[in-house]
C-alpha cells in the first residue's frame, strides 16, 4: 500500500499524537473557559468583532480567529503522552504508546476501514518502558481488531518487557490491567532487535541510537529517498553539545529532541512554572538550549522539541518558542551556520518531508 498516495513530492509523513512529557495533563475546563474569555476580549479590543458577517457567520468567525488569535489562544499543544505516526511509501510506524496512541486507533480505524486485511499492517517501534511512553497500548482499540497486523520492535530488554507484559504473568501486569491483553489480536508478533542493526522495508531504513535515560532508551531514525526523520526522546546530554547523537542524526531534515526543561530549571535555579526550583540533573532529560546546540552539529534542518513538561501552559511554551528561536538565531551568527526551524509540535500536527 503507498501510504503517502495522496502527498505528492513527500517521502516521510510525520503525524503527532502525543508530545507531552511525564503524565498526562488534558486542560483544565477553567483553562477552557479562561482562553475563550481572553479570546474574545483580545477580537474586541482590536475591533475584529466588527468584521464579523452575520449572513456569512461561521465562515467569518473561522477567519477571524486563525488570522488574529496566536496560536495558544485558539488551539492547544495537548496533554497526550508521547506516541508518533510516521508513514513512507513503503511502511507505517508508531513510536512510542504513551496516551496519545488512543487518537492515533480513533483515527486508524476510520483510515483502515475500506482497504484490504493484508495491507493492514504497521510496525511499532518502543524507545523505553516508561509508562508515558507505555500506558496507551491496553486502551487503542485497534489492537484488538484481529484483522490488523503490527509486530513490536524494541531492544533485547524491551522486548523481553513486552512478552511478560503481554503474558501477563507477573503481579504487577495483572494489578494494572485486567486479564484483556490476551485479547489484543492485532499485536501479531513481538521482536527484540539488535541496536547495531538496521530494519529494512523496501526502500525504508530503521536504524536505532542508545540514549542516556534512566532504564535505558533509544532513538530511532527513518530514513528513505535521501530524506530521514529522528526521534530522540528521553535523553540526558552529558555535555552542551552531544557529538555522538549529532553524527547519528546528521543532515536529518527533521529532528525531535525532548525538550521538558530549560537549562535554568535543569540545574535548579528556576522552578517550571509556578513550581518550587528543583535540580534536575541525572532525571534523564536535556535542557532545550543543548538541544539546539546538538541541532546545529547535527545540520539538522528542523528541531522538534516534545515531551512538554505537564506543568507548561499554553501560554507559556509560545514564549519559550519565541525566546528559543531568537537564541538559536545568535548562535547562527556566531557560528556562521544556518538555524534550524525550532517548533514544539502540537497534537494532530502533519509534518511532510
Amino acid at each position: 500500500m503507498d501510504q503517502l498516495s495522496n502527498q505528492t513530492n513527500c517521502d516521510i509523513h510525520v503525524k503527532y499524537w502525543g508530545t507531552s512529557g511525564s503524565i498526562s495533563s488534558p486542560l483544565k475546563p477553567s483553562c477552557v473557559t479562561e482562553k475563550v474569555i481572553n479570546s474574545i476580549c483580545s477580537l474586541a479590543r482590536n475591533g475584529h468583532l466588527e468584521e464579523i458577517d452575520p449572513d456569512n457567520l461561521e465562515a467569518s468567525v473561522t477567519k477571524i480567529v486563525n488570522e488574529h488569535l496566536p496560536f495558544s489562544s485558539k488551539s492547544t499543544f495537548g496533554g497526550n503522552t508521547s506516541c508518533v505516526e510516521i508513514n513512507t511509501k513503503d511502511c507505517m510506524i508508531v513510536i512510542d504508546c504513551g496516551t496519545g496512541v488512543i487518537n492515533f486507533g480513533i483515527n486508524l480505524e476510520s483510515k483502515w476501514d475500506s482497504i484490504q486485511e493484508n495491507e493492514r499492517k504497521g510496525l511499532i517501534l518502543f524507545s523505553h518502558m516508561h509508562y508515558d511512553h507505555l500506558f496507551g497500548l491496553p486502551m487503542c482499540h485497534s489492537f484488538y481488531n484481529q484483522n490488523n497486523s503490527f509486530e513490536l520492535f524494541g531492544n533485547e530488554k524491551v522486548a523481553g518487557n513486552l512478552l511478560d507484559f503481554f503474558g501477563q504473568n507477573s503481579d504487577m501486569v495483572n494489578s494494572l490491567y485486567p486479564p484483556i491483553l490476551s485479547k489484543v489480536k492485532a499485536i501479531k508478533k513481538i521482536t527484540p532487535f539488535d541496536e547495531k542493526s538496521i530494519i529494512e522495508i523496501g526502500s525504508t531504513k530503521i536504524s536505532s541510537f542508545h540514549l542516556n535515560h534512566p532504564g535505558g532508551s533509544n532513538a530511532f531514525k527513518i530514513e528513505t529517498n535521501g530524506k530521514s526523520y529522528v526521534y530522540a526522546s528521553d535523553h540526558e546530554q552529558l555535555n552542551e553539545t552531544d557529538i555522538q547523537l549529532a553524527n547519528f542524526c546528521k543532515n536529518a531534515d527533521a529532528l525531535y529532541l525532548d525538550g521538558q526543561f530549560l537549562l535554568s530549571e535543569y540545574l535548579g535555579k528556576t522552578g517550571v512554572g509556578s513550581g518550587p526550583a528543583t535540580s534536575r540533573v541525572g532525571w534523564g532529560h536535556t535542557p532545550m538550549e543543548w538541544c539546539i546546540l546538538t541541532a546545529f552539529a547535527a545540520n539538522a534542518k528542523s528541531l522538534h522539541l516534545g515531551h512538554r513538561d505537564p506543568r507548561r501552559t499554553d501560554t507559556d511554551t509560545e514564549k519559550i518558542l519565541l525566546y528559543l528561536r531568537a537564541h538559536a538565531a545568535k548562535l547562527s551568527e556566531t557560528k556562521q551556520q544556518a538555524a534550524p526551524k525550532i517548533l514544539f509540535p502540537h497534537e494532530e500536527l502533519d509534518f511532510f518531508i
